[in-house]
């Protein structure tokens, strides 16, 4: 089946679009459903009893429970929507960073994550007085068990590790790592932006603490991705962002918040996004990801061959 055929953009201007791993086009079923909502559905969910809000509000939760449901997690209030995962990992930093860490306690890092999985940590480490460290890779552009055991020790308490890396395309064995991280107490934090396109992703089985990533890496529209954790974690995390539908009860001199996962979606949210997430994910389902490893196997393996023949080309990548 020719899927280009799927995608408008591809179709109306004659280009071969290689950047994908920065952000994807969008199938044509995607941006009808988006255009829909505009047309059929549009109002502020959970804010109005009438029916379009109704409608809207029952769109925007049956995309988390669909979310839930594609990612395996164990409960649908376990999916929080944000803008991207930079701004979910953001939310872990501040909302979970700051209060959990003190000092000498260490946060590790893979030497290989975006720096949105860098950077928040960076400022939080030196708020708390903690310590910042990194798992450095191999001359196969992996992370050795030896490098993983010698840096995850008793003192972390979080650990940052990026599922595929999207410089070198390292698969990371992060069920691994995770298993390993909890028997010395810390909780993981995996970046799946460069991996959920490409490969089914089950938090349970992972047992992944908090997992992120953007809508917009994997066919769905800009402005919109995902934060999953663990509901036990969740519930005592204070909130990132004030106001709109997190708000319980407002006093004059004191706040309620609302419960999971309302807490963390201040403001009204990007509605129509959700909708093209939900769009994105039934997509990539009907394609089935076995086939999308096919095809990308094969694409991998042309261009292997063609880019070995330049004399003048390095390729930086795992062997496998």
């Amino acid at each position: 089946m020719n899927y280009k055929e799927d995608f408008p953009i591809l179709n109306n201007r004659d280009i071969a679009y290689l950047d994908s791993g920065a952000t994807t086009q969008k199938p044509i079923q995607v941006i009808k459903e988006v255009e829909k909502f505009y047309e059929k559905y549009n109002a502020n969910p959970h804010r109005g009893a009438y029916t379009l809000s109704i409608e809207a509000t029952e769109l925007y939760e049956n995309t988390r429970a669909k979310i839930a449901n594609f990612i395996n997690a164990r409960y649908k209030e376990e999916i929080i929507f944000s803008k991207n995962a930079t701004e979910s990992l953001n939310l872990i930093a501040y909302s979970y960073g700051m209060d959990n860490l003190k000092k000498d306690d260490e946060v590790v890092l893979s030497i290989m994550e975006h720096h949105s999985n860098l950077v928040p940590w960076q400022k939080v480490t030196k708020a708390t007085e903690s310590k910042l460290k990194y798992m450095y890779i191999n001359e196969n552009f992996e992370l050795s068990d030896e490098e993983i055991e010698s840096k995850i020790t008793d003192k972390t308490k979080i650990v940052g590790i990026t599922h595929v890396s999207n410089v070198l395309g390292t698969i990371n064995n992060v069920k691994k790592i995770i298993k390993y991280a909890h028997k010395k107490g810390a909780i993981v934090i995996v970046d799946a932006s460069q991996s959920i396109p490409h490969m089914k992703i089950d938090v349970q089985d992972l047992d992944a603490d908090f997992l992120v990533f953007s809508g917009h890496k994997m066919l769905a529209p800009l402005g919109i991705g995902v934060l999953y954790g663990k509901r036990e974690i969740l519930n005592k995390m204070e909130p990132f962002l004030m106001g709109g539908d997190m708000i319980e009860y407002v006093y004059e001199q004191n706040t309620t918040f609302a419960p999971l996962p309302n807490k963390f979606e201040a403001g009204t949210q990007n509605v129509e996004g959700v909708v093209g997430l939900g769009a994105a994910i039934d997509y990539i389902e009907n394609i089935g990801y076995d086939n999308i490893q096919k095809i990308e196997k094969d694409v991998e393996s042309y261009a292997r061959e063609a880019l070995s023949k330049l004399d003048y080309f390095s390729v930086y990548m795992t062997a496998n």
